[in-house]
């Protein structure tokens, strides 16, 4: 699809917005094709992962700031095109994942060598994209979990949920999955869950006590938002924590300070991208290491980059499993 202008300035094909809002603001566009810097490489991107926070990158809602007009895509997986100068460790024609601040919903990308993994032989593209983002986000979460404890994860069919599932049962937690249809129930037991309910449910809560047991959950992994919270600290048992890293709902939670008192609750942050880059390699490396030992399934729903409004529509209306990814 890359085609070189008169002015001979060599253009690609990429998703761009530059505006917030609606998946509508998502535009295929001619745009110039990247060159590397020093200790930068040029991937030639095969698959884009999509994740929570491209769509709050989108609304205007992230954390960090975006810059208008903005690419989006964290994450690419591809080969590597062109090596800028100072580039020793990979070549042209390697197989690489990359985590960047944005630009992979594109043809190609420029990433930075600390950026870069190696991608196996045993893995395809678009697996490997859920190694990156959703897949260290949920070893990151799982880091203090103990065997023997009891866990809530919510939103467990889902790219970084359906991950969570089968790490936590790797290290002998009891894993308690919600989703909103019940073949998304089947996926989580399918994935080694203990017990999946339906959070449309009104007494999905009660539900949630009756599989953990009258003392609670120990950990809850949330991403919803808003009133959920309330019902989450409910569910804690004594000196239980609620661990989140988003809010798919838009919503932000609604918490006092005072609701953690009578049961000696913590509530804590999480965001992947405050690791270091060495973090990041041990988590990769663990993810591969389940991989390898076939402790680790990944589901991967795909879209070609024209409908990337329409990935991030699904997405938004609940209606994908697994990994989400662009095809280039």
């Amino acid at each position: 699809m890359m085609r070189v202008k008169r002015d001979s300035v060599t253009y690609m094909k990429a998703i761009r917005m530059h505006e917030f809002g609606g998946a509508d603001v998502l535009r295929l566009e001619d745009i110039e094709r990247p060159s590397p810097e020093r200790d930068q490489v040029v991937i030639k991107i095969s698959c884009a992962g999509l994740n929570y926070s491209d769509i709050s990158r989108r609304r205007g809602s992230y954390l960090a700031g975006v810059s208008l007009p903005y690419v989006p895509g964290l994450e690419a997986a591809g080969t590597v095109d062109e090596v800028g100068s100072g580039v020793t460790q990979f070549k042209e024609g390697d197989r690489v994942l990359a985590i960047m601040n944005g630009g992979g919903y594109a043809e190609f990308v420029t990433a930075k060598t600390e950026q870069l993994f190696s991608i196996p032989d045993e893995l395809d593209f678009a697996e490997s994209t859920a190694l990156l983002v959703q897949g260290m986000t949920a070893v990151g979460l799982l880091r203090e979990a103990k065997a023997g404890q009891s866990i809530l994860i919510h939103a467990a069919a889902g790219g970084v949920g359906s991950i969570l599932v089968q790490l936590a049962k790797s290290k002998g937690l009891t894993v308690i999955g919600t989703a909103s249809n019940s073949e998304k129930l089947e996926m989580i037991l399918a994935l080694g869950g203990d017990f999946a309910v339906n959070y449309t449910e009104r007494d999905w809560p009660q539900q949630v006590m009756q599989a953990a047991g009258e003392r609670g959950v120990d950990l809850i992994i949330e991403m919803v938002g808003g009133e959920i919270v309330g019902k989450n600290l409910e569910l804690l048992a004594v000196n239980g924590t609620m661990w989140v890293y988003g809010s798919a709902s838009g919503e932000d939670y609604k918490l006092s300070v005072l609701d953690l008192l009578d049961k000696n609750l913590i509530v804590r942050g999480y965001w992947l991208t405050l690791e270091s880059p060495s973090r990041r390699a041990e988590f990769a490396a663990e993810l591969l290491s389940y991989y390898r030992e076939k402790r680790l399934q990944i589901s991967v729903t795909e879209f070609p980059l024209e409908k990337a409004a329409e990935a991030h529509r699904a997405i938004e209306g609940r209606e994908t499993t697994g990994k989400v990814v662009l095809t280039i």
